[in-house]
């Protein structure tokens, strides 16, 4: 259960400050930048958000997955006590954020059909509960706490030499290694992507989320050369993203009316056959797509 914030509480206005990589920059440097960006994002959308805007919210969303991203790609460097805590937190209110945002998107691909009315409704509800989130205590503490990580909390002071290191290493070192590094993991992974189970299908999503972020956070902090390179597979990323995301998109929906028997209440059964051939068919289609798509960004 959650408390709601005292009205008169003042918030700490942080101003927004751009992101400048370079080669040259210690890797604790850039990790602090990254993550500054992405908690500025979140702080600017936190109004529009909080009145039910679905384009904040969407924003929001992607702003924290670009934060856990940044905090996997610098891994070792970053792993300590406080972010295990403060991961639990970030897990807590985006539940909150992707149960609004399914509904968002079912409701945005069901535009004049029966079941539209039955996802407002659904809507309205999850949007109650993650306002009541985001104007908790429980909430600011996990802001105020991922500022004060940033920026001092217990990986800034390790003091062993391994520990040093990495904050000290050259981002254009860093992140070259890293990059490929999870290129070649996302490139295993979504081997046979058309004969996939949903499961192994979402972890390839996740896989190429986390390595379109991390080439972007790159800009600035690689050679010309090298980042040009990096360019020709981010525009394939984004490609195979959106596919993967179609369908993910098409397999909530789907959930959303099972779990609320639409499919029994507003559709006869010779018309929900025809709508499951469909789905197969349009599934079928994405997959081979995705699957080009995926074997360009292995070669």
């Amino acid at each position: 259960m959650t408390l709601a914030a005292s009205p008169a509480r003042e918030r700490v206005v942080r101003p927004k400050r751009p992101r400048h990589l370079s080669e040259a920059m210690r890797c604790e440097t850039a990790f602090r930048l990254i993550l500054s960006e992405c908690l500025e994002e979140v702080a600017t959308n936190h109004e529009a958000l909080s009145s039910g805007d679905p384009t904040a919210l969407h924003q929001t969303r992607i702003a924290l997955t670009r934060l856990k991203a940044a905090i996997a790609f610098y891994g070792p460097m970053v792993a300590d006590s406080e972010w295990t805590r403060l991961k639990s937190e970030l897990k807590w209110l985006s539940a909150y954020l992707g149960a609004t945002r399914d509904l968002d998107v079912a409701i945005e691909n069901s535009k004049g059909l029966p079941e539209e009315r039955m996802l407002m409704t659904a809507r309205t509800d999850a949007f109650e509960a993650l306002r009541e989130a985001l104007q908790s205590d429980r909430y600011w503490q996990w802001f105020d706490g991922m500022w004060d990580w940033v920026g001092s909390g217990p990986w800034t002071t390790r003091q062993d030499p391994r520990a040093a290191q990495r904050r000290a290493v050259p981002v254009s070192v860093f992140h070259a290694r890293r990059l490929a590094r999870w290129h070649g993991k996302l490139c295993h992974k979504s081997r046979g992507l058309q004969g996939m189970g949903k499961n192994k299908r979402h972890r390839v999503r996740l896989a190429s989320k986390r390595l379109r972020y991390a080439i972007e956070f790159s800009e600035g902090g690689l050679p010309a050369d090298v980042y040009a390179s990096w360019r020709d597979v981010l525009k394939h990323l984004r490609k195979g993203q959106q596919l993967l995301g179609e369908l993910n998109d098409d397999e909530v929906r789907r959930k959303l009316f099972e779990s609320a028997d639409a499919l029994d209440q507003g559709a006869d059964e010779g018309k929900a056959g025809h709508q499951r051939v469909h789905e197969r068919k349009r599934k079928s289609q994405l997959l081979r797509r995705a699957a080009a798509i995926y074997r360009k960004i292995a070669e």
